[in-house]
């Protein structure tokens, strides 16, 4: 049978109706894989919105919200910051919500199609298909049951893995996001998924559940009363002729007896007052066992489940008796011999071919017996109850299962795997067989025809006829009539042995070994035409595992498994086998949606197999983790005892350099490494489920893992700063980290010919991978994604999150970006740019200079710097966004454009010369409540930038003397490719713009940052709206706030004067004026030195006018911060001389002189 039942693959209205309800359990067993992907990635926002944050309580509600939702909107709407962020959650977690309503209503609407289904039946709308003839066909009787069954499943675990306080808030989520109209079936959906009362974590569970939760949409009592008969009395899935002893019954009926557990919970009165019924059910389905599975491994103790129903409870007492549990516990003592069966067979050189085919029932006894012993063990071995609990456990522990199932799983492993074989080749082997056989029969005749040469026998007509006739009648055994051809070799068989009696062939030793071989040859035939697919199916059945799996996966097995490998690398060999044995898992899903052709085979097989991969690695884990801890001895080795060798050495010190015993301790340290590697390594290509594993890959996998794990604790723990920061702490911890990473990535190279794989490769993608995913993170407040929507982010390799160790910053990217920017403060700093450092205003103290960026550098490698630059950038665009939603703001816009039109107006045009300065001051004082914020801002934004070009300056330099082929390669392409785009502009025609959708742009972008081949003062980092008078507006901000600045002839600068009690540094605000004027046309820019311009000849003609000896400082510092202001925006002078002449920068000169 091809998985197809009659009903399936009949004509007529009875293929419609079967079709139709196979698609509904392949849509079922669908829906409860995506239940189960999405429930391992609930935002944790969901479940405990307070734990995150208060405010998030604020915008995430249940079910409450339907009662008042006017009151909830219009107390987020009334509250600005409140709104803004219920604006970004909404953004950020739309994706997701939407998935999750999608399985909330596709777990509806299957409800209404099942139950429209079960009424189309009743009405006779599938023609001569009643439920009774439904339930009377092999697969219709599977399906219907099956139907009812993952409805009981997915609500069962819908509300065990996404409790209901979780499912509220993200329908109500949903909602808000939405809105209304787009959810027509929300109420359903609403009923369907409103909390139980049941929790994972409470001690007692709800009164009536899981009942009153099923019959929130019930079924017809009559049709759930019929499939209850055929669970309670039939065989459904015929797996009682895979187990023939009477005292597996209960096992060849385990998949029928969860379906029963559950479908029961639609008839609840069954369960509390039918006895005899409950009675039948326990002695035909839970004689020997009462702890069953739901799905998958999830498991249920009746003996706790059953307590409150008088029916079940006094139908399962019997079975939980103390003496019978006692009895029970004999599978303690069967795997003793069970292990010893299995040992010899699975002895080198026992399981071959030709012993399989002698022995396949025997083989089969012993597979039946080892998994009935395993599953009996396994599950109870959980139960809850503690008395009966003593009585399991007394007579041994799990570590003895574990090496009886991983025993069992090899053997089954290399049982299937030559059968397969078999079966694969059983055409080609009778055909070869029957050959062979025929061809002696006709050589025996030949010989006793007298006339063969070399022979000396006398002819023998009736012997030489005989023999021509077996080989006739061999060669017309037909391999599709197995019973018929097995009939007649049973008999050519037993014709042989008698032809033997004849005294001619008595005495030829030659004619009896070729009468022999044919006997061999024919009975080989015989055990061939005897394995049948129907042996594969029964070993299959037999060696399920799927009702183990969250017993496996989420237990102490995973332990036990680790610890046997520490000890004995080669259990991974078993464990290949025991994987392939968990692939059992796949069968139940995937089996019904192959039958449908649906669409979702590929995505709900990648689920499980992925599954399958990831409980692998999980185990494997230990494998890098024993080789990490080598690795720290050989750290330890390498960085702190071994002294590397000088180019020249006396030779009396040749003894003491050659650090002998070191060097020793070196060697078993990475003998220990190469050892533990062996065992995975020597795994083959395995397919699991629809994945197919390399063993190296998950070596490596399982070495990035551990080394992410390492290189993470130690960022997250070394770059952790007290408050004040102190400059010594910085550089203490830099250097720390420094020899930290420095000792992994020397021992990862020196490791990586010991297990084959390319060492400082993974290093570099691993250390890239966490620097990124952190910034990532950092950033998050505006960038939106979520910790599974990453793009560094792995299942496989995860990046593991740490708790905040401050209030502003998450992560160690933002706690070392704002250590920096607390030493850099334009408050409390002075930069000064001849030498490039930071200097402390105050006392005058050094603090942050280029050395500084170098300790960076050797701290966080490349892939920090990149890493803080691109937190930085980031940084900045947050500020100018904030700003900009200011200056956009309608009422504020329209009250700046009245006084900035007006400034224009009475300034135009540019070039002449303002007779009245005081017009200036009454300007600025209009505007006066814009500038402390836009003072913050633009400082702000002027350290960022500088700290932005002293990374880019350090990487620069890194590159050039690391790689000074890939800088000049990279200079000189940035610079042609300029050439090429400027050429475009200038005859647009004829030099095309490169493409837009061709990666080059974007890919030399990144490698020139990662060189520190830009400027960052001349970077777009936002998209603007046009400001018409921006130009305006950012001139009477720098005249409001340049009287605060001096002269210092010892530092050749500008500087913020010591009356003024609130100090900002002159180089920030500069660079921050001229980073804001960036981000708009370059005609604001040259606005705004035309009114500097037009400011500083005003302030000469005045000075002129009044016969004044000194120029005042205002003009004195515009002219300054004109001079700095082009030599950072990379401005020719010709810009500013065709506003001033020449000679008025040397008279300022000369004045400060």
């Amino acid at each position: 049978k091809d998985g197809r039942g009659t009903l399936v693959m009949s004509s007529g209205s009875q293929n419609v109706a079967g079709q139709n309800l196979l698609r509904l359990v392949s849509r079922a067993s669908s829906l409860v894989s995506e239940l189960l992907r999405l429930s391992a990635n609930v935002p944790p926002v969901f479940v405990n919105p307070t734990a995150l944050d208060q405010w998030y309580d604020l915008i995430i509600f249940d079910f409450r919200y339907f009662v008042n939702q006017d009151l909830y909107e219009t107390k987020i709407e009334d509250n600005t910051d409140l709104f803004s962020k219920d604006a970004q959650f909404k953004e950020h977690h739309a994706s997701i919500l939407q998935r999750f309503y999608n399985l909330f209503e596709g777990m509806y609407k299957y409800v209404k199609d099942l139950q429209r289904y079960i009424a189309d039946v009743d009405d006779g709308v599938y023609i001569q298909v009643t439920m009774e003839s439904l339930l009377q066909d092999e697969e219709g009787r599977q399906l219907m049951c099956e139907s009812l069954y993952l409805y009981c499943v997915m609500l069962l675990l819908m509300d065990h893995l996404i409790e209901g306080p979780v499912r509220e808030r993200l329908i109500v989520s949903h909602l808000r996001n939405k809105g209304h109209k787009d959810l027509p079936l929300l109420d359903e959906v609403c009923k369907l998924c409103k909390t139980t009362g049941f929790s994972r974590n409470a001690l007692k569970r709800p009164n009536n559940y899981p009942e009153e939760f099923f019959a929130r949409f019930p079924f017809p009592s009559n049709a759930v009363n019929m499939v209850i008969s055929r669970l309670r009395t039939d065989d459904v899935y015929n797996h009682i002729r895979s187990y023939p002893l009477p005292e597996h019954r209960s096992v060849a009926l385990s998949k029928q007896a969860s379906m029963l557990y559950l479908i029961l919970y639609l008839q609840p009165r069954v369960l509390h007052s039918e006895f005899a019924v409950m009675r039948e059910i326990v002695d035909k389905h839970f004689p020997d066992n009462w702890i069953t599975t739901t799905y998958l491994g999830f498991t249920v103790d009746l003996v706790v489940e059953w307590d409150r129903y008088k029916a079940a409870r006094a139908a399962i007492a019997n079975t939980v008796a103390p003496q019978n549990v006692q009895a029970l516990t004999c599978y303690w003592d069967k795997i003793a011999d069970i292990h010893k069966e299995l040992q010899a067979f699975l002895n080198e050189g026992v399981l071959t071919e030709e012993f399989i085919l002698e022995n396949t029932q025997k083989l089969l006894n012993c597979a039946r017996n080892c998994n009935v012993t395993l599953r009996w063990l396994l599950l109870h071995t959980t139960t809850k109850v503690k008395k009966i609990a003593e009585i399991v456990n007394s007579k041994g522990n799990t570590d003895r299962i574990l090496m009886l199932l991983l025993d069992a799983a090899q053997f089954e492993f290399v049982f299937k795997k030559i059968l397969t074989n078999l079966l694969e080749q059983k055409n080609q082997r009778w055909e070869d067989h029957r050959r062979d056989a025929s061809e002696r029969m006709k050589e025996l005749g030949e010989f006793f025809s007298g006339q063969k040469e070399l022979t000396r026998v006398k002819p023998n007509k009736p012997l030489e006829k005989w023999f021509h006739g077996i080989s006739n009648q061999i060669n017309s055994l037909d391999y599709n009539d197995s019973v018929a051809a097995g009939r007649k070799i049973q008999q050519l068989v037993q014709a042989l042995e008698e032809v033997e009696q004849f005294h001619q062939i008595e005495t030829s030793l030659q004619v009896k070994q070729f009468l022999l071989d044919t006997r061999d040859l024919l009975s080989k035939m015989l055990r061939v035409c005897n394995i049948t697919q129907r042996v594969l199916d029964v070993i299959v059945i037999v060696s399920d595992l799927s009702y183990a799996w969250e017993i496996l996966k989420n237990s102490e097995y995973v332990v036990l498994l680790q610890e046997h490998i520490k000890k004995e690398p080669t259990v991974v060999l078993k464990l290949r086998s025991l994987l392939e044995k968990l692939s059992s898992i796949l069968n139940l899903p995937v089996v019904r949606i192959e039958q449908a052709q649906s669409q979702d085979i590929r995505s709900v097989s990648e689920y499980y197999s992925n599954e399958l991969v990831t409980f692998a690695r999980d185990v494997l884990v230990v494998i890098p983790k024993t080789v990490f801890l080598n690795l720290d001895k050989v750290i330890d080795l390498q960085t702190r005892v071994m002294v590397e060798l000088p180019t020249k050495m006396e030779k009396d010190k040749a003894k003491d350099l050659a650090q002998l015993q070191h060097r020793m301790t070196l060697a078993k340290a990475t003998h220990g490494i190469s050892t533990f590697t062996e065992g995975i390594l020597a795994m083959k290509e395995t397919v699991f489920g629809v994945i197919q594993v390399y063993p190296k890959e998950l070596l490596e996998d399982g070495i990035r893992h551990e080394l992410v794990n390492r290189l993470s604790i130690a960022l997250h723990r070394t770059l952790q700063f007290s408050v004040p920061p102190k400059m010594d702490e910085l550089q203490a911890r830099l250097k720390q980290l420094s020899d930290t990473l420095d000792g992994y990535c020397r021992s990862f190279q020196y490791i990586q010919d010991y297990i084959r794989m390319q060492g400082l490769k993974i290093w570099q993608d691993e250390f890239m991978r966490i620097i990124n995913y952190n910034v990532e993170q950092e950033c998050n407040s505006f960038l939106q994604i979520s910790d599974f929507e990453s793009q560094y982010q792995s299942r496989q390799i995860p990046i593991p999150n740490f708790p905040r160790t401050d209030k502003t910053s998450i992560n160690f990217v933002g706690r070392l970006g704002r250590e920096l920017l607390a030493h850099t403060d334009y408050r409390k700093t002075l930069y000064v740019d001849a030498v490039g450092a930071w200097y402390d205003a105050a006392t005058n103290r050094e603090l942050v200079t280029n050395d500084t960026f170098d300790s960076l550098l050797k701290g966080v490698s490349v892939f920090g710097l990149n890493g803080l630059d691109k937190f930085y950038c980031f940084m900045i665009v947050k500020l100018h966004r904030d700003l900009l939603r200011v200056l956009e703001d309608k009422a504020h816009q329209k009250a700046l454009n009245a006084v900035l039109e007006k400034f224009q107006s009475a300034m135009h045009p540019p070039s002449k010369c303002v007779g009245n300065l005081k017009e200036y001051e009454q300007f600025v004082a209009t505007l006066k409540s814009f500038w402390p914020r836009l003072l913050e801002t633009v400082c702000e934004c002027g350290q960022l930038q500088l700290i932005r070009k002293h990374i880019a300056n350090t990487l620069y330099l890194s590159c050039k003397s690391e790689s000074t082929l890939l800088a000049c390669t990279l200079d000189v392409f940035n610079k042609s490719l300029l050439k090429d785009i400027q050429a475009h502009y200038k005859d647009p025609q004829h030099m095309p713009y490169p493409d837009p959708s061709s990666p080059l742009l974007p890919e030399l972008s990144k490698y020139l940052e990662a060189a520190g081949i830009s400027n960052p003062f001349l970077k777009i980092y936002v998209t603007t709206q046009p400001l018409l008078y921006f130009a305006e507006f950012m001139f009477l901000f720098l005249l409001s706030q340049i009287d605060k600045f001096s002269y210092s002839p010892l530092l050749g600068t500008l500087v913020w004067t010591r009356k003024d009690k609130n100090p900002h540094d002159l180089t920030a605000f500069c660079v921050g004026i001229l980073t804001l004027l960036k981000q708009f046309h370059f005609d604001h820019t040259q606005r705004f030195i035309a009114y500097v311009a037009q400011y500083i000849r005003s302030v000469i003609f005045a000075c002129r006018d009044n016969k004044l000896a000194e120029y005042p400082p205002s003009a004195v510092a515009l002219s300054l911060f004109l001079v700095q202001f082009i030599k950072y925006g990379d401005i020719p002078r010709k810009v500013i001389e065709g506003y001033i002449p020449p000679m008025i920068f040397d008279i300022y000169q000369n004045a400060l002189v």
